[in-house]
């Protein structure tokens, strides 16, 4: 939603051709420029990008010094104050709760007691305070530092190095497992180019201070919109790694799936992308064991190409969703997911799919046809 207007902000106004209006009421002479020019009003537009810039430099501003201070304290005493403000959120966003209580009563099935599950989301919030922790002082960290807290197998390195080297992109497909949004850093630290979609699931001013802190050790952030796609699609042809989160449908446009037993749907857009540019999909599962940050990494796959899309998409999520049963089936305790994987009823589907759904393939085009790339946009493709 865009802020309202500011009436006190102080605009200094752009010089613009002499123009006869009646709303302009203030002698010439005042106003005039060396030019001889007259002032233009600010459009609305503008007057409205103030206070987003504004809010912005204020969120990174934040972000920033609460960074620091992280990075100063001891992993022992963060991690204890991680722990206090995880119990203490459990409390007190009861729908997040019995979100992640019924998640993993899914997973694990109907013989797994209420107190159990109970203290597995108990665990499960815990984590995910500490990965916003980890997250803060993400900045902070060397390369060596960052692999170190996250190693990658070297011989899943070697596959990633092999596959950039012919050219062949690879998605990293992953889920809300342990600290996940270290994996991407970590592989970004190996020196290959990381691009990783992500959408904006807080508000506004606390997704700016998160993204500021996301964009440490030169990984590439782009938002779930045709135009981020654009830039994924480019980064994979070029060989290049992407990233996508695919346990959880945010854009209730996925295909429907039996997932651990139950209908739901999962999102196609991974497998539509890697189908279409030949990229290697890799799933990946981070999980927290007792010595540290540890990593699953799952066989990879190709996406079958065959003139039949439909049939080729499916194919590969009937891989990705077995891929995502095994990683999460063996370490529910670390599904750090706070929608309901399961929703209680069907919500009504977003009608723009910025992810690439085959089910909407043509009303994607459409959007991208009518909506031109941002210019950010086309300086990332181009670089």
């Amino acid at each position: 939603m865009a802020p309202r207007d500011d009436p006190s902000m102080t605009v200094m106004p752009a010089p613009a051709p002499a123009v006869a209006d009646k709303r302009d009421s203030v002698p010439s002479a005042s106003i005039e420029s060396p030019g001889g020019r007259l002032p233009r009003r600010p459009s609305t537009r503008y007057r409205r990008e103030r206070p987003r810039q504004r809010r912005y430099r204020l969120a990174k501003a934040i972000a920033s010094v609460v960074s620091r201070i992280v990075s100063w304290l001891p992993d022992p005493l963060r991690d204890g104050v991680a722990d206090r403000a995880g119990d203490l959120w459990i409390r007190l966003t009861p729908v997040y709760r019995a979100n992640v209580i019924a998640n993993i009563g899914q997973v694990l099935g109907p013989e797994t007691s209420r107190p159990e599950l109970e203290t597995m989301a108990k665990t499960i919030f815990r984590m995910s305070a500490r990965n916003f922790g980890e997250l803060l002082r993400l900045p902070h960290l060397t390369r060596s530092e960052l692999l170190a807290l996250m190693p990658i197998p070297a011989q899943d390195i070697d596959v990633l190095r092999d596959a950039h080297e012919r050219g062949q992109g690879v998605v990293i497909a992953t889920a809300h497992m342990g600290a996940f949004d270290l994996l991407g850093h970590a592989i970004a630290a190996l020196g290959v180019p990381m691009t990783v979609i992500t959408g904006r699931t807080t508000s506004r001013f606390v997704f700016d201070g998160v993204t500021h802190l996301r964009h440490s050790h030169s990984m590439t952030m782009v938002d779930p919109s045709p135009g981020g796609v654009r830039r994924v699609i480019h980064a994979l042809r070029r060989g290049e790694i992407a990233g996508f989160v695919v346990d959880y449908d945010f854009f209730q446009n996925g295909l429907p799936m039996t997932f651990f037993g139950r209908e739901t749907t999962l999102p196609p857009g991974a497998i539509r992308i890697a189908r279409d540019t030949g990229a290697l999909v890799i799933p990946m599962f981070p999980r927290r064991g007792p010595g540290g940050h540890e990593l699953s990494v799952g066989e990879p796959f190709q996406v079958p190409r065959t003139p039949d899309i439909d049939a080729d998409v499916a194919a590969g999520m009937e891989i990705l969703k077995s891929r995502l049963e095994e990683g999460i089936g063996a370490n529910p305790d670390q599904w750090v997911l706070f929608q309901r994987a399961w929703p209680l009823a069907p919500a009504p589907p977003v009608r723009v799919f910025p992810v690439g759904s085959p089910l909407e393939s043509e009303l994607l085009k459409n959007v991208d046809t009518v909506l031109p790339p941002d210019r950010d946009d086309v300086e990332g493709v181009r670089s």
